[in-house]
């Protein structure tokens, strides 16, 4: 057995964690991100009820990883362990096996002159490109 001098154990209930130290699970939606999600469904004549922000992170780019996203219906996503998210109406899809590398992250939209488009900042992220189009977990 080892030696901890005088370190005491501290238990901590599992029921009782303060917010503090809570750990981030799921994605974040920001409310541009959201009202954007409803736009370009709604523009595609699709229900924002029925479908989605679908995100996948694929095998891809120089970093070995890229994010793929797609409008697709909630229903195909429901029953085979994909997580959903919703905030103010717009629900976001994120494939079942990719949900590690992109928990905690943050979906949001910018627009600029140089280009417009969701953005997903993720804490996950240990390395990107040179041209930001893949990273590395």
């Amino acid at each position: 057995m080892s030696d901890c001098g005088d370190v005491k154990k501290v238990f901590v209930s599992a029921a009782v964690v303060p917010p503090s130290t809570q750990s981030i699970v799921g994605i974040e939606i920001t409310d541009t991100a959201a009202e954007k999600i409803k736009l370009f469904l709604t523009n595609d004549g699709k229900s924002p009820d029925e479908y989605g922000l679908y995100i996948a992170v694929v095998k891809d780019g120089c970093s070995g990883k890229s994010y793929t996203m797609s409008l697709d219906p909630i229903a195909n996503h429901q029953d085979n362990g994909d997580k959903l998210f919703t905030r103010n109406g717009a629900t976001v899809i994120v494939d079942k096996l990719s949900y590690l590398f992109v928990t905690g992250s943050r979906l949001d939209y910018a627009e600029a002159l140089t280009g417009s488009g969701f953005n997903l900042i993720n804490p996950n992220v240990k390395k990107t490109c040179s041209c930001g189009s893949s990273f590395a977990v």
